[in-house]
C-alpha cells in the first residue's frame, strides 16, 4: 500500500474516532438532573413542553398548547400524536432556551435545538435549529400558540 493510501485511511480512522467521541459525549454528558424554571413563566412553559415531548408523554405535551391555536383548532389529540410520533426516529437532541421576551400577556422564547445524528466520518452530526415559541397568558398560566408541530425534529 502507498504511504499516501495510508495517510489517508489513517487520517479518516481518526476523524470517525473523533466524530465518534464527540457524538458518545454529546448524548451522555447531559444525564445531570435539569433545573425546571417557574412553571409561571413563558421559559417554565417552554421547557416542560419539551421536557414532556423528550419523555413521549404527548398528553402532558399537548396540555401546554394553547387550544385557540390556528395550527391545533379543528385538529384533534391524535392527529396531533400521530404528527409527532413520527419525529422518534430522531437519535438524541437538547434545546436550551436563547432568549425571552414578555410583554403584557403575549411572550415570546427562542430556543436553540441541537439534534445528533452520526451520519458518517466526514459529516456533521450535530443539527441546530433555532425555533421561536410564541405563547400566550390565559387564565394565569402560559400557552405555546405557535409552533404546535416539532418540525424542528426532522
Amino acid at each position: 500500500m502507498k504511504t499516501s493510501n495510508r495517510f489517508l485511511l489513517g487520517f479518516g480512522i481518526v476523524i470517525a474516532a473523533i466524530v465518534g467521541i464527540a457524538v458518545t459525549l454529546a448524548i451522555t454528558g447531559g444525564n445531570e438532573p435539569v433545573k425546571l424554571l417557574p412553571e409561571t413563566s413563558p421559559e417554565g412553559t417552554v421547557q416542560r413542553f419539551l421536557m414532556a415531548v423528550k419523555d413521549h408523554d404527548y398528553l402532558k405535551a399537548y396540555s401546554f398548547l394553547a387550544p385557540q391555536s390556528e395550527q391545533i383548532k379543528g385538529d384533534t389529540y391524535e392527529n396531533w400524536v400521530r404528527s409527532v410520533q413520527s419525529s422518534r426516529d430522531i437519535s438524541s437532541w437538547k434545546a436550551s432556551i436563547l432568549i425571552s421576551t414578555v410583554r403584557d400577556d403575549n411572550a415570546t422564547v427562542e430556543v436553540a435545538v441541537d439534534v445528533f445524528r452520526p451520519d458518517g466520518p466526514l459529516s456533521n452530526p450535530v443539527n441546530t435549529n433555532r425555533v421561536t415559541f410564541m405563547l400566550q397568558k390565559q387564565d394565569g398560566k402560559w400557552l405555546i400558540n405557535q409552533p404546535v408541530d416539532i418540525w424542528w425534529l426532522y
